[in-house]
């Protein structure tokens, strides 16, 4: 990839860059400097600082200068707000919105493939921020996992626009970004544009579904080969149960003609948002209320020549809602710990243990407020199949403790069926809190 770039040294803490910013704590060290968490003594606020060290070459420290203009450019909320740049001695320094939370990287790591849904939701996140910096003339260049943060909320924000370049500027000819991101027309050499981008959140969209990249164990050059010759890579061949439609709205966004791809980031987040709503709507989850057959409808032959007379649409829905309330009510009478035994009625209910082919309904344990990793555990070992997790918005409490979960505590459920948690967020609570 690019030479000149710097070699980052350790600077000490308490350190004050620009008269006003406090250096705190080491966060990150990078190929675009050093990343500190520091103190903006000015405004009494937390922000994150980029330190460009006086090793790095001429024209790296003129594309730091322009990543902090083009991205402070860029205003919108899923994108890491740029507050100040300057020189402090020898050193370059950016300044930003400090995000407390997690790259996506780390969330692919810590979990492994997301929900389709859930996924479609980030990717949704980021291709906003896209839109608004395409809308401001920019490219970003190096979409990834690593440069995507997600906070405390659940918000996804766009960062390090180090290799972004202005779309209506001189095209830079030279290969920039991270080799396993990069889009085939710039491995080639031509005008990045948009879809240059697009191309880039449809690799971050295939890892968050696949729980890997694409191309995994690919050398450098085998994979720039593989970008310009291969195919899009299919995403149901790395995880079983993607339906064809998200199959489809990936493999569209990965094509390797950029005027085949979606033309805007938001284009791709919405076909993969709908795929992946179709996804899950084809496969409802096992409920005990599932598992009651409905008998067959029998047939009632009228005389010939017999005919049914027309009934008003109006009083025809009043009878289905009518109807349908009558049953909901019937059901809601009937004792929810009954058995049949013998033909006669008994109240005593199967113990958690009964094999599944007996179709009694199981209850769910009550896991609110247990740390996650144990809620995931135990509702294992009730008796559920997969359990997925999830960050609570907005919920207060101990971190990585549950607040709610999907049936709720002592719901009645068959065994093999889904569940959910939603938990406070925290780091590692999926790892055994020794």
């Amino acid at each position: 990839m690019s030479d000149g770039r710097p070699r980052p040294t350790e600077r000490p803490a308490d350190r004050l860059i620009g008269d006003r910013y406090r250096l705190i704590e080491h966060i990150e060290r990078g190929g675009a400097g050093d990343v500190w968490l520091a103190r903006d003594e000015r405004l009494d606020r937390d922000v994150a600082v980029k330190i460009l060290g006086a090793e790095a070459d001429d024209a790296f420290r003129e594309r730091f200068t322009h990543e902090a203009r083009r991205a402070a450019s860029v205003t919108h909320p899923n994108v890491v707000t740029v507050f100040d740049e300057g020189t402090d001695g020898a050193d370059a320094y950016m300044v930003m919105e400090y995000v407390r939370g997690r790259t996506l990287r780390e969330l692919i790591a810590e979990r492994g493939p997301l929900p389709p849904h859930e996924a479609a939701r980030l990717v949704a996140q980021v291709a906003a921020a896209l839109d608004a910096a395409h809308a401001a003339g920019v490219v970003h260049l190096d979409v990834k996992p690593a440069n995507v943060i997600v906070n405390e909320a659940g918000t996804a924000k766009l960062t390090d626009f180090g290799v972004a370049t202005a779309a209506h500027g001189e095209a830079e000819r030279e290969l920039v970004g991270t080799a396993r991101y990069v889009a085939p027309e710039r491995i080639e050499g031509a005008v990045p544009t948009p879809r240059s981008d697009v191309y880039g959140l449809g690799l971050v969209a295939y890892e968050l579904l696949a729980g890997r990249p694409a191309f995994q164990g690919v050398e450098t050059d085998d994979l720039l080969r593989m970008r310009l010759e291969g195919a899009a890579p299919s995403l149901r061949g790395a995880r079983v149960g993607i339906s064809p439609e998200v199959d489809r709205a990936v493999a569209k966004a990965l094509e390797r003609d950029p005027r085949d791809r979606y033309p805007t980031a938001g284009q791709f987040a919405a076909a993969l948002g709908l795929s992946a709503e179709r996804g899950d709507a084809t496969t409802p989850l096992t409920t005990a209320a599932a598992s009651v057959r409905t008998p067959p409808r029998r047939r009632i032959a009228l005389p010939q020549g017999f005919r049914v007379p027309p009934i008003d649409s109006t009083l025809a829905v009043l009878a289905v809602v009518l109807v349908l309330l009558a049953v909901i009510a019937l059901f809601r009478n009937f004792p929810a710990d009954t058995t049949t035994r013998g033909g006669a009625a008994a109240t005593s209910a199967p113990p958690a243990s009964a094999p599944a082919a007996t179709g009694a309904a199981l209850r769910a344990p009550n896991v609110v407020g247990q740390r996650l990793d144990k809620a995931i555990k135990t509702l294992r070992d009730a008796g559920f199949g997969v359990v997925a997790w999830d960050v609570a918005q907005g919920a207060s409490g101990k971190s990585c403790d549950v607040a709610r979960q999907e049936p709720a505590g002592e719901a009645a459920f068959a065994r093999g069926q889904d569940a959910k948690v939603f938990y406070v967020a925290g780091k590692d609570c999926t790892k055994a809190d020794d």
